[in-house]
C-alpha cells in the first residue's frame, strides 16, 4: 500500500472509532414519542351563515329594483337598500317593521295613492302590481317567486322567439315552468290590457 493510501485508511478508521465512542458515551436526548390515535369528530359544528332573500322594490323609491337582503329583514331595510323614499312617497301608510319574505314584490305608494285607498294600513305589502309577462324585463321576471335568472331568461327568450303570450297558460310552454310553479305565479302575472 502506498503511503497516502495508508494515511487515508488511518484517517477514515479514526473517524469511525470517534463516531462509535461518541454514540456510546453521549447521553440520550428527549423523550420517546407515544402515538395516540383519536377518533376525529366527523360532524363539525355548523357555521351560522345568514340566508338571503330577494325582494323587488317598486313605486316611489329613489332606485327601484331587485335587492338581496338577509333573511328577517324589515321593510325599512328594503327602503334603505333602494335609496330611500322619494319626496312624494307616503311613509305614514307603511309598516316599516313588516318582515319581508323571499320573492316579495313591494310597492311603495305616493301620498295621493295612499289617500285614495280605503284601507291603507299595509299598502306596500298588500297592493303589489302584477307583472306583465309580455313586457317585463328579465329582472322583473326574476323578481317573481320561484323564477330565478335562468327561468326569467327562458321566459324572455320564449317571448322573443314565439311572440307575445296570448293566455297565461302559455307560460307552461316555457322550459322549466311546471304546473305547480304556474299555479304559484298565476295570481302575480298578467298579459296586460
Amino acid at each position: 500500500m502506498k503511503p497516502w493510501q495508508q494515511t487515508l485508511a488511518g484517517f477514515l478508521l479514526g473517524l469511525v472509532v470517534v463516531g462509535a465512542i461518541l454514540l456510546v458515551v453521549s447521553p440520550q436526548r428527549g423523550q420517546p414519542l407515544t402515538l395516540v390515535t383519536r377518533t376525529p369528530n366527523l360532524t363539525p359544528e355548523p357555521t351560522s351563515t345568514p340566508r338571503l332573500i330577494r325582494v323587488h322594490v317598486t313605486g316611489y323609491v329613489n332606485v327601484p329594483g331587485v335587492y338581496t337582503l338577509p333573511e328577517g329583514a324589515r321593510l325599512e331595510d328594503a327602503i334603505q337598500a333602494s335609496g330611500g323614499l322619494q319626496e312624494s312617497a307616503d311613509p305614514q301608510s307603511l309598516n316599516l317593521a313588516a318582515v319581508l319574505v323571499d320573492g316579495q314584490r313591494i310597492y311603495l305608494p305616493s301620498t295621493l295613492e295612499a289617500a285614495l285607498t280605503s284601507d291603507n294600513k299595509e299598502f306596500a305589502l298588500e297592493t303589489s302590481a302584477l307583472v306583465n309577462i309580455n313586457t317585463a324585463s328579465i329582472s322583473e321576471l326574476d323578481s317573481l317567486p320561484g323564477i330565478g335568472e335562468v327561468k326569467a331568461l327562458a321566459i324572455f327568450n320564449y317571448r322573443q322567439q314565439n311572440g307575445l303570450f296570448t293566455a297565461l297558460e302559455d307560460l307552461l310552454n316555457v322550459q322549466g315552468i311546471s304546473q305547480s310553479l304556474f299555479e304559484d305565479l298565476k295570481g302575480l302575472i298578467t298579459l296586460g290590457e
